[in-house]
């Protein structure tokens, strides 16, 4: 695999500058801080596998391979965050190999600035999934672009077992090759791209008798189906309600979070190809079928469409705007999570 020195001292550079962050905000042990809120569930996960089924709504992938790789370094959260950071470099070169196949250098560049930006990405150096998450879709998109169909399968369906917007790599994928060419005997095993998901299901079939636990044991968090929109009157609901400060600020970022992912959505289906806006938009609304837009934030990291737009933007005044207020709010946000706050 090539490396591209742009994206390798953009990648460091952003590492250091968010360690820093991380260690001015940190409270307490600065190294265990980052498996705060799900990062512990992983490693819980990793170690002893489901010992709870709130825990079902964590995919198994991440876990597993912490705990592979674990059996080498000796520690499961330096395991964990091993994975993250490596899966977020090579996912970055990868993104930057795809990018340069539709557009020229300038854009590349933005786009894999935007991302590493963009306020959540610090939980690219925890012991969240995000990481892994983001180099298996955009593995998948890469051999899609270059189709080698075979490999697109292979990582759709790798993502499909770590994140349930795995299933949004995998539908862009089927109806990309659907329009294209039609699904016959030589691509017909791009059907198979959800096997991760299906065996997933499988085994909570085999421990709950639900292949659908994960659904159930999101109510854990106050997480459960509900009409579209539903997310959106009750955050606002929330905002005018007298609460803890923090809570009304966490609110408002929400909502504001799913707006913007919302409208750069819509406008992916003007100028991207039809698997990158479908992708994009099952990503953005699965989180709006629930009654709480929190997380959302977060679940917009590995939306890379959302990027390439934004790389799209040629007003330098609006541009320089949303990079100045994207490298505020990965500072603040950085060391809210650090210090034990929830962000997303």
């Amino acid at each position: 695999m090539k490396f591209y020195p742009s994206v390798t001292i953009i990648v460091l550079i952003w590492i250091l500058s968010v360690s820093m962050i991380f260690f001015i905000g940190k409270e307490g042990n600065f190294f265990e801080s980052l498996s705060n809120w799900d990062g512990g569930h992983y490693i819980g996960i990793a170690q002893n596998g489901y010992s709870e089924k709130f825990q079902y709504a964590f995919f198994p992938l991440y876990p597993i391979t912490i705990n592979l790789l674990n059996n080498f370094v000796g520690n499961y959260l330096l395991s964990a965050v091993l994975i993250s950071i490596i899966s977020t470099f090579f996912g970055l070169q990868l993104l930057y190999k795809l990018m340069s196949l539709d557009f020229d250098r300038k854009i590349a560049d933005k786009v894999i600035a935007g991302i590493l930006i963009f306020p959540t990405s610090f939980y690219f150096l925890t012991a969240y999934s995000e990481g892994l998450f983001f180099l298996l879709t955009i593995a998948a998109f890469y051999f899609l672009r270059t189709r080698k169909l075979f490999w697109a399968v292979v990582f759709a369906s790798l993502a499909s077992a770590t994140r349930l917007s795995g299933l949004a790599v995998v539908l862009g994928l089927i109806i990309e090759v659907y329009l294209t060419e039609g699904i016959n005997k030589k691509n017909w095993y791009i059907l198979l791209s959800p096997l991760g998901f299906l065996i997933y299901c499988y085994f909570l079939y085999t421990n709950t008798g639900d292949p659908f636990y994960f659904i159930t044991a999101e109510n854990h968090w106050l997480r459960s189906l509900s009409i579209p929109g539903l997310g959106f009157w009750e955050t606002l609901k929330s905002i005018f309600t007298p609460q803890f400060i923090e809570k009304n600020i966490t609110a408002v970022t929400d909502l504001i979070f799913s707006i913007f992912g919302l409208g750069m959505v819509i406008r992916a289906f003007r100028f991207l190809p039809i698997s990158y806006c479908l992708f994009a938009f099952i990503s953005v609304a699965l989180p709006l079928f629930t009654p709480s837009l929190s997380s959302i934030p977060r679940f917009l990291l590995p939306v890379f469409p959302i990027f390439i737009l934004l790389a799209f933007i040629k007003d330098r005044n609006l541009s320089f705007f949303y990079q100045l207020l994207f490298i505020m709010l990965l500072s603040a946000f950085s060391i809210m999570y650090i210090s034990g706050k929830w962000v997303a």
